[in-house]
């Protein structure tokens, strides 16, 4: 009976600590984003901007960044530094609303995006413009506009 008792201690021990090890999360640092893949850079834009993640902001946009709000009579543009600025100051904050995008234009060098954010009341429009370097999707320019 103490042998039974051994055992089934030994085989609890043994089976809570492989659920423990196969448990552990990833930590952030060591997740990697295939940036090969345009979909994958328009699928983390919507993460960073809509979702408040900001672990592959600095991955995702082009030096030369841009992104420009469409309001009214006149156009709003924001550079890189501003808008990752903003991103990292929200990060964690999230959007109410439901997110789809589409591909207007797709080619090996340049791929263009409509990312369609719906809260109900109003909708907002983000053309997300990306090109092609080094094996790498990068994100050049950002136009937001509200449709009426």
């Amino acid at each position: 009976m103490k042998n039974l008792t051994k055992t089934f201690a030994i085989a609890a021990l043994l089976f809570v600590s492989s659920v423990n090890v196969f448990a552990t999360e990833i930590k952030d640092d060591k997740k990697i984003l295939n940036k090969a893949v345009a979909e994958n850079v328009v699928d983390e834009y919507i993460n960073s901007t809509v979702k408040g993640n900001t672990l592959f902001i600095d991955e995702i946009f082009d030096n030369d960044f841009t992104h420009k709000v469409n309001a009214g009579n006149r156009q709003q543009a924001v550079k890189k530094s501003a808008y990752l600025k903003f991103l990292k100051e929200n990060k964690g904050s999230e959007y109410n609303c439901d997110v789809n995008y589409e591909f207007v234009e797709k080619n090996a060098n340049y791929s263009l995006a409509r990312v369609t954010l719906d809260f109900g009341k109003f909708k907002r429009v983000d053309y997300v413009s990306m090109h092609m370097d080094q094996g790498q999707w990068k994100i050049d320019e950002v136009n937001s506009v509200y449709p009426r």
